[in-house]
């Protein structure tokens, strides 16, 4: 069975007290960096240009990606 890579993916990370740190992300099969979680945080692909946008409400978050 061949595995594969995910095209684009994010991962939570936190900290020991359960808080939450910053988001890693994957854009187009490359691990592109990480945001803080604070929002409004941004982060591009250098490959397709996609933004990737962090939107934090009152008890949730969303992460958008913007061409």
């Amino acid at each position: 069975m061949e595995t594969q890579k995910p095209n684009y993916g994010y991962r939570v990370n936190q900290k020991n007290d359960g808080s939450l740190l910053g988001i890693e992300i994957i854009c187009c099969s490359k691990h592109i960096g990480e945001i803080r979680f604070k929002d409004g945080e941004t982060l591009s692909c250098p490959e397709c240009g996609i933004k990737h946008k962090l939107k934090i409400h009152h008890n949730h978050f969303h992460i958008d990606r913007e061409d």
